[in-house]
């Protein structure tokens, strides 16, 4: 028996299939942590895109909270001035004044042209 094992391992053909065999052994080791790596990668991935994504609703309710309080300013100086102005009470909001303050705005808080 261990005779026969001698003769296995001297043939050139057995040596061939076990060179063979350790070569897929070692792929399927490498393709095994190519894919972990690829799941740890896309892991991070979304990681970072969640990240991203609460830093831009942080900004964007920062802005948006800035714009409405802009827009109370502005509507309390325009009150305050039409106050002060001893607003003919008449004539005091003309409609189509009112119409282009309003365009303004909405230009303003769309960033429009």
């Amino acid at each position: 028996m261990a005779r026969q094992r001698d003769q296995e391992r001297s043939d050139p053909v057995v040596a061939a299939i076990e060179r063979v065999l350790e070569v897929e052994r070692d792929g399927a080791l490498k393709l095994q942590r190519s894919q972990e790596e690829a799941r740890n990668l896309l892991s991070e991935a979304r990681a970072e895109a969640a990240a991203i994504a609460k830093r831009a609703d942080a900004c964007i309710s920062k802005l948006h909270a800035n714009y409405l309080q802009k827009v109370r300013r502005d509507i309390e100086r325009l009150e305050q001035s039409n106050r002060l102005s001893g607003a003919q009470a008449d004539g005091a909001y003309d409609r189509a004044r009112l119409v282009r303050a309003a365009r303004l705005v909405a230009v303003k808080l769309t960033g429009g042209p």
